[in-house]
């Protein structure tokens, strides 16, 4: 990691940078998928980034977030953190209403099945985000009594 990219780390870790982040990168994000047609996200390069495009649950409107992510073998796991927020994040209500859901990652677009991570796997998935970036731990003390959701996306079959 460099320099630079944990000086970025540091500030999202602290509560001016979480709230200034949440405000600038999703529409930084959106408009780097635009510009590069769904080939990068604006921050990617410090940590995996995919677009997930959900089904609203209240107007059944495409809802697309760009989250970081890791890989736990074939699928991938998203976190709801929500910048360690007390509420949780609308695309997380929207997948609990519609597991089925579209991601991109690097360009290439894909049909998931989202569900809920599983208690027991919980705790384990969560430190491979806070290993990932410092923030996460942050997150999750400032979430409260919030259980942050996390969410495993399993590839569709022909789909």
């Amino acid at each position: 990691m460099s320099a630079y990219t944990r000086l970025v780390a540091r500030f999202a870790a602290t509560r001016a940078g979480a709230a200034m982040f949440k405000l600038l990168l999703p529409a930084l994000d959106r408009l780097t998928f635009k510009v590069t047609k769904g080939r990068r996200v604006f921050t990617n390069h410090a940590v995996p980034t995919l677009i997930l495009t959900t089904t609203g649950r209240k107007t059944g409107q495409p809802r697309a977030q760009p989250l970081c992510y890791l890989k736990d073998g074939a699928d991938l796991v998203v976190v709801g953190s929500n910048w360690g927020q007390e509420h949780h994040p609308s695309w997380t209500a929207n997948l609990l209403a519609h597991p089925r859901a579209s991601i991109v990652v690097e360009g290439q677009t894909s049909q998931v099945e989202a569900r809920p991570v599983e208690e027991e796997e919980w705790e384990t998935l969560y430190r491979r985000f806070e290993q990932m970036s410092q923030n996460y731990r942050s997150y999750r003390g400032w979430a409260r009594e919030r259980k942050i959701r996390m969410f495993r996306l399993t590839p569709v079959r022909g789909g």
